[in-house]
Parts: structure tokens; C-alpha cells; sequence
């Protein structure tokens, strides 16, 4: 592929997808509220995701190789495994916590990525990370933390993004992160057909028809799936996975502030000082707090 971009350019995008799916928790509560299941969310959005990779990128189709195929087949897997734990986590806690739970991801990623790669994490890195679950934690907690089945099926949500996360970094500097964009969205929407198609023969589990789920799966999978994983993919290739993981963590910030929008959610100051806690945490893992030594390194340059 073609594209060459810097590590701010491909930090952007980034920014962008955690945006988009800040959003995407609002059109997901949408498509649930119609009557949607977990499946069949999961199935609607990622067979529209799959139907624009394959009409806007199908001259790649044919470049496609089994070595991209078997990785993507992996990647694809912890992410749908990652959404399958996440919505059916949401439905025995709440929002708040399943999105602070969620984003326990970050301080997962440079443990996992340190188990595949065998790559130390720094402190700053690290610290970053903690600091963003704790800002996420100010913005999310505000109904309580109330222990529940939820919370360990969201535990193995996060572990499973953790995992996706770390691969996508690794994968994407060997393969072409477009083929295999392709390769984890139809993948992903075959699970979700399989899984779908299994309760609907034996629960009798059909999706009621409504406006307002079909315009949801309809963003959910242009959207929320189609273009913001490809800026992960993409992005991912020219960043690390542990500013990856920190910039995407701020879909649940993205999150909160669209549904204070939407819905008219007051943001309390528990909120506001979240924000402050996950704005640093991106200071300290983009910058190393190196300006803090500015005045020295000048100084040591003059004197040289």
C-alpha cells in the first residue's frame, strides 16, 4: 500500500477512530433499544463494514495472501471476541463501569505487548497508561462500582482488545493493514452470522425490523467500522501500540461528552477533572516530560 505518513499524522487517525467510536456507543444504544441483540448488532455492522471494504478497496482483494489471511483470521478473532464480551458485559452492569472496565486495555497493552514482543515497557508508558484508566475511571464511575457478572466478562473484553491492539502494531509493519482490514471485518461479520443464525434456530431469536436500528447498524458499520478501522490499521503501522492504545482509550471521554451532547448529561466535576487526568497521561506518554528539562538541554548546548 501506498500510504506513507508521519507518527502525527498516524497519531490523528487515531484520534479520529477513538472519536468515531466514542460515537458509536450512542448508536449502539440506539440499535439496542430497537430490539437489536448483542449478535445481531454485531452482525449488521460488520456486514456493512465488510460490503464498503470490498466495493471502495476490491481491486486488493486479489493481492490478498494466505500469509495476511492467517493473521488476519487471529487479529480478527480478539476482536470479536472483545465485542461479544463488551455488549454482553453491558448488559449485567452499567455503561459507566463497562466503559471504565473497558479501557483497564491500556495498562494491559505493554504487558501483552511485552509477552508477544518481548519489548520492555518504559515507565513513562506505563505511567500514561495508569493514569489514563484512572481519568477514565473519574469520567465513568459516576453511578458506583458495583461488583457483578458484568465485570468480569468486561475484564475478558479488554484483555481480548489488548491482545488485538498488540498484534495489530506487529502485524501491520509486516502485512498491508488494508487486506488486512478486509480479512478481520468479514471475518467478524461471519462469526456474527454463525452466532446470530444459531439463536435464531434455537431461541427463536429474530430481529424486529425498525427505522431507527436500521439507521444505527447503517453508522455503526459505515462509520464506526468501516472508516475507523481503517485509521487503526492504518495509524497503527506509523505509532506504537502503547500511544495507540492510550489515544483510543479516549473513546470513552469521546463517549461521555456525545452523550452530554445528545442526551443532555450534566458533566459533573468528576468528570471535568477526569478529563484533566487523561489529558496529562497523553502529555507524559507523547513527551516524556522532556520540556521539563528544556532549559538544561539549551543551556548543555550552549556551553558545548
Amino acid at each position: 500500500m501506498g500510504i506513507k505518513m508521519d507518527g502525527k499524522k498516524a497519531n490523528l487517525m487515531l484520534l479520529v477512530a477513538a472519536f468515531v467510536w466514542g460515537s458509536g456507543f450512542v448508536g449502539s444504544q440506539y440499535a439496542l433499544d430497537a430490539g437489536l441483540t448483542p449478535f445481531q448488532l454485531i452482525c449488521g455492522r460488520m456486514f456493512i463494514g465488510s460490503i464498503c471494504l470490498c466495493v471502495f478497496f476490491y481491486k486488493k482483494l486479489k493481492t490478498i495472501n494466505m500469509a495476511e489471511v492467517k493473521v488476519g483470521l487471529v487479529i480478527g478473532l480478539c476482536l470479536f471476541l472483545g465485542f461479544v464480551f463488551q455488549t454482553y458485559g453491558l448488559q449485567y452492569t452499567t455503561p459507566s463501569v463497562n466503559a471504565f472496565v473497558t479501557a483497564v486495555y491500556v495498562v494491559l497493552t505493554p504487558f501483552i505487548r511485552w509477552l508477544i514482543i518481548k519489548e520492555k515497557p518504559d515507565v513513562y508508558a506505563n505511567f500514561g497508561a495508569v493514569l489514563t484508566v484512572i481519568g477514565i475511571g473519574f469520567i465513568s464511575l459516576t453511578d458506583g462500582f458495583n461488583l457483578s457478572i458484568g465485570i468480569p466478562l468486561t475484564l475478558l473484553c479488554s484483555l481480548a482488545y489488548a491482545f488485538q491492539v498488540v498484534l495489530t502494531d506487529k502485524y501491520t509493519k509486516e502485512y498491508d493493514p488494508i487486506n488486512l482490514t478486509v480479512i478481520i471485518i468479514v471475518f467478524n461479520f461471519i462469526l456474527a452470522l454463525l452466532a446470530s443464525g444459531f439463536f435464531a434456530l434455537t431461541r427463536h431469536d429474530l430481529p424486529a425490523f425498525s427505522w431507527k436500528g436500521a439507521f444505527s447498524i447503517l453508522y455503526l458499520g459505515t462509520i464506526c467500522t468501516f472508516i475507523a478501522y481503517i485509521g487503526q490499521n492504518v495509524g497503527q503501522k506509523y505509532t506504537t501500540a502503547v500511544k495507540a492504545a492510550i489515544i483510543m482509550s479516549l473513546e470513552a471521554v469521546f463517549g461521555t461528552a456525545l452523550s452530554a451532547i445528545i442526551y443532555g448529561e450534566i458533566l459533573t466535576g468528576q468528570m471535568v477533572l477526569g478529563c484533566i487526568i487523561v489529558f496529562c497521561a497523553i502529555i507524559i506518554s507523547e513527551t516524556k516530560l522532556e520540556f521539563l528539562n528544556f532549559g538544561a538541554n539549551k543551556r548543555s548546548k550552549a556551553n558545548s
